[in-house]
């Protein structure tokens, strides 16, 4: 089997060739940049083939040569077209309706000399049509609207226009027809991420800024989500399963399975360390607000609503040809890390992990350098998040071989804030968890904060004799007061990276210019665009003060300590003491100063 692939350099696309690469078959993958594609081809390079083309080109724009290649698949899987609501209807019928009929003539010249096993379309949840041919098969797409679509955004509107095109011209060429009817997607079950910011994106970009203080349409009203590799799933199973009369595939779990949109927006409120909102509005009444210029007032686009919906959906056809174990997986899992990964991204850009891998544990993320020997996992501080050690890591990565564990702390990095009735319990709880999963010994090594959390789960007896401990700038002795909340977010605000320089320079907490801290000071101002993040910061800074560390200091532990900080002290409790020359943020400013240090003091 020969599959040609439309969309496979998307969010979606790329998860579906990542499965398909373990399956025996091969794949023609039609996309406008080949140099976008090459990790994908990586994957099988002896069963993957690149074409170069654009689905709104007449004849896909492909050359003599890619053409023939083309013609020699015999299933065609279109996942393509762009991820924006508020596409014009020119846009959008050029990427969605013209796309269709440029795909459809190329099926039907391959399916009059390949017969073709199936075409699959993915189309939204919210498309009105089913295998009932008689509501759509007299509809001129190029000239009118169909009824039931009538009134809605170009988006939508051109993108069921173009479901209907697909199955007139293969009803028409007898050509087996399934579609795929997904929600919203989110990242996969493991880890959450989310690399398309649009969609439910999007509504997270709306909760965070505040600008949607309301819960629209109440109890009855959800926002159905399903996980990409889920998704992928369904779409693998049915190139695979039997070809059948009727194959349209709503992916929408029972309305008792998905959860109600105001319980979905206390938790995403939640997990972004917001208010939850607590005013339900009726929907039609929201939707009038926004047509009457709240949508201008708010930057909120009336079609982001359309997401939500208060319908039941059939999906008897879904649970018919697809086995328990993964229906019961369609409403998304693992929402909570789906959220922090978006507002990361809306945070900070997009940021590479290489060569780090990421897990979830315990509600967290969790990055991972392979190795051998006993584990190093580090723990960041505030105003930080894991990724601001991935330098150090790496540095002891080369130097010892073992593996890399960094955790982003709950409310940091890609890791949701979680609230519990004690402030501190969530990040003990994941101290815990990384244990259980390390039980024949670690060493734990905490920066400031993490420092402060790591001797409090010693005082629990979190640890057993295998473990050591290590603390870089426990903050145990503070030399000045901490301002106010209100006063620290407003200057976090406010300040310029130069201003920033100069209060870190001040307090010591970093001593000079270099690259290292030029870019840390980046993410710092950054960061203060998720609520999440500095709503969790301060709120822990103000926990510090009532920790009483110096009572939880064993004499035992070594200590790092940068003798320039000056908002701290170094502890009297211990004379196990490492000097360097350098401020409290050293084991990001001086990654491999600090590695060098670490090294020494790492036992076996």
């Amino acid at each position: 089997m020969n599959i040609l692939i439309i969309g496979a350099t998307g969010f979606i696309g790329k998860e579906i060739v990542k499965q398909l690469a373990r399956e025996d078959v091969f794949l023609t993958l039609l996309v406008r940049n080949p140099a976008k594609a090459r990790l994908l081809q990586a994957l099988a390079p002896e069963k993957i083939a690149l074409v170069t083309g654009d689905l709104t080109k007449e004849n896909l724009g492909l050359n003599a040569i890619d053409h023939e290649r083309a013609m020699h698949c015999n299933m065609i899987l279109h996942c393509g077209g762009p991820m924006d609501i508020t596409l014009s209807e020119t846009a959008a019928k050029s990427s969605f309706l013209e796309g269709s009929k440029n795909l459809m003539t190329l099926a039907t010249e391959i399916n009059k000399r390949n017969k073709l096993k199936k075409i699959i379309h993915v189309a939204g949840y919210m498309s009105p049509f089913t295998d009932d041919a008689s509501v759509w098969e007299t509809t001129d797409v190029f000239k009118e609207v169909h009824p039931a679509l009538l009134g809605t955004p170009p988006y939508e509107q051109m993108k069921f226009l173009s479901d209907i095109y697909i199955r007139q011209e293969a009803k028409k060429h007898h050509i087996p027809l399934a579609v795929i009817n997904p929600p919203t997607v989110i990242g996969d079950e493991q880890t959450g991420s989310t690399e398309q910011l649009e969609g439910f994106g999007l509504f997270i970009k709306i909760i965070r800024s505040g600008a949607l203080p309301v819960i629209p349409g109440g109890t009855d009203y959800r926002l159905p989500l399903i996980n990409k590799n889920v998704l992928a799933q369904f779409i693998v199973k049915t190139i695979f399963n039997e070809t059948k009369d009727e194959m349209t595939y709503p992916l929408v779990a029972d309305k008792h399975a998905d959860k109600e949109i105001v319980q979905l927006m206390g938790l995403i409120s939640e997990s972004l360390n917001r208010s939850k909102p607590r005013l339900s509005v009726p929907f039609g009444l929201l939707k009038f607000v926004m047509a009457a210029g709240g949508s201008k007032l708010t930057g909120i686009p009336e079609s982001s609503l359309n997401f939500l919906t208060n319908r039941t959906f059939d999906n008897r056809l879904t649970k018919r040809d697809f086995e328990s174990e993964l229906i019961k997986k369609i409403a998304a899992s693992n929402i909570l890390l789906a959220v922090a990964d978006i507002d990361f991204r809306l945070t900070y850009g997009e940021e590479s992990l290489t060569p780090y891998t990421r897990i979830a544990v315990d509600e967290a993320t969790v990055y991972q350098l392979e190795g051998s020997a006993t584990p190093l996992v580090l723990l960041h501080g505030l105003f930080s998040d894991g990724t601001d050690l991935f330098q150090l890591g790496l540095a002891l990565n080369k130097q010892t071989g073992r593996k890399i564990i960094i955790a982003d702390l709950p409310g940091f990095g890609r890791s949701p804030f979680i609230k519990k009735q004690q402030l501190l319990t969530p990040y003990l709880e994941l101290i815990r968890s990384l244990k259980n999963i390390l039980p024949d010994g670690s060493v734990f090594i905490g920066h400031s904060f993490g420092a402060a959390l790591l001797l409090t789960a010693a005082e629990q007896r979190f640890f057993s004799e295998n473990d050591q401990l290590i603390l870089l700038q426990p903050p145990i002795h503070k030399t000045d007061s901490v301002p106010a909340t209100w006063f620290s977010k407003l200057a976090l605000k406010h300040a310029s990276e130069r201003q920033l320089l100069a209060y870190f320079t001040k307090k010591g907490l970093l001593i000079d210019e270099a690259v290292s801290s030029s870019e840390y000071l980046k993410r710092v101002k950054k960061s203060v665009r998720s609520s999440r993040i500095v709503n969790t910061t301060l709120q822990l800074n103000r926990l510090l003060k009532e920790m009483t560390l110096h009572q939880r200091m064993d004499p035992s532990i070594p200590i790092v300590w940068g003798t320039e900080d000056k908002s701290y002290l170094p502890p009297r409790e211990t004379t196990k003491i490492v000097d360097l020359p350098l401020g409290h943020h050293f084991p990001i400013s001086h990654p491999q100063e600090t590695a060098d240090v670490l090294v020494e003091l790492i036992e076996g």
